[in-house]
């Protein structure tokens, strides 16, 4: 029950189970299941819930005689109902006060020294929970598909050609420091001036898409789809793309499991640092500014310019 990137890196875990899974999940996040490769099936969950609707919730979890949870990100609500389930084996990272009271194996990982990825702490969270060796799940990322011919009917009705554009995605959460705005805007100019570039955003993304857009007005192969897409379309549109450039964000995590090459802008700090955040595939490259203290606000310096082939 988390962000876009959390979901993409903790979904492929369900192997463990052979993909038996019900998933429960942040609402408006449905997409992403319903395009995954196998689909998953997902239940959407406020964080916020009436008394009536936990006693609901508590009785149907119980109906359905579950063998094992596994919460990655909820709230403790959620952590006391599968307590009050007493379902077998109860699987959680150690480190809430609900995780103590509520789990039978809560595994001890110290997430925040960023050692490893995302991705690597929910696998090794379920083999040591499952008592599994090391390494004995398949580590192979998350895997989007899109449907051809929906695809083409979107790209269609925003004038886009299939591999002939590239897609900048400016915002971000706030969870991490982003590029400098003057730097979106040389890029986009740089690469407009070579292929068509369409920008996407959502209402969230304003404070920093609006000085971007004002500065390009009127700029020739640029295009706006910033809150002109759902989240299918999103997707669309993201593997039409020659290439994607977004800073630590769940687009650039949609775009790796969509296969398509992914220029990700990363912090140096190191709970924001690509080494724990970056998304999983073989297209995807991450540039972080080389500063000597990850504290302090840094532009990225490296020339990407030149990446928009």
């Amino acid at each position: 029950m988390d962000r876009i990137g959390d979901l993409a890196l903790t979904l492929p875990t369900d192997s463990a189970f052979e993909n038996k899974v019900d998933w429960w999940i942040t609402p408006g996040l449905a997409f992403i299941a319903d395009h995954a490769k196998p689909r998953r099936r997902v239940r959407e969950i406020a964080m916020k819930i009436k008394f009536s609707d936990f006693r609901r919730l508590l009785a149907e979890v119980k109906k359905r005689s579950y063998q094992t949870v596994v919460v990655f990100h909820a709230p403790w609500w959620v952590s006391a109902m599968m307590g009050l389930a007493r379902i077998p084996n109860r699987i959680a990272v150690r480190s809430q006060w609900h995780t103590f009271l509520f789990f039978n194996k809560a595994v001890r990982q110290k997430r925040s020294l960023s050692e490893m990825n995302e991705f690597e702490y929910n696998m090794r969270l379920l083999e040591v929970g499952l008592s599994l060796g090391e390494n004995a799940l398949d580590r192979t990322p998350l895997e989007l598909e899109i449907d051809p011919a929906w695809q083409a009917d979107t790209l269609k009705s925003f004038d886009l050609k299939h591999r002939e554009y590239a897609v900048v995605h400016p915002g971000m959460g706030g969870s991490a420091r982003n590029w400098p705005t003057s730097h979106y805007i040389s890029w986009i100019q740089e690469a407009a001036k070579k292929q068509p570039v369409v920008v996407t955003g959502t209402t969230g993304d304003k404070e920093i898409l609006e000085p971007i857009q004002q500065a390009l007005n009127g700029t020739a192969n640029v295009m706006w789809l910033n809150e002109k897409l759902t989240g299918p379309t999103l997707l669309q549109v993201l593997e039409g793309a020659t290439r994607v450039l977004a800073p630590s964000t769940g687009v650039a995590h949609l775009a790796a499991a969509l296969g398509r090459p992914v220029i990700g802008l990363y912090s140096p700090v190191k709970v924001q640092h690509p080494k724990r955040w970056g998304p999983q595939g073989e297209n995807v490259q991450v540039l972080v500014p080389d500063v000597e203290c990850p504290g302090k606000k840094a532009a990225l310096e490296a020339n990407v310019l030149s990446m928009i082939a």
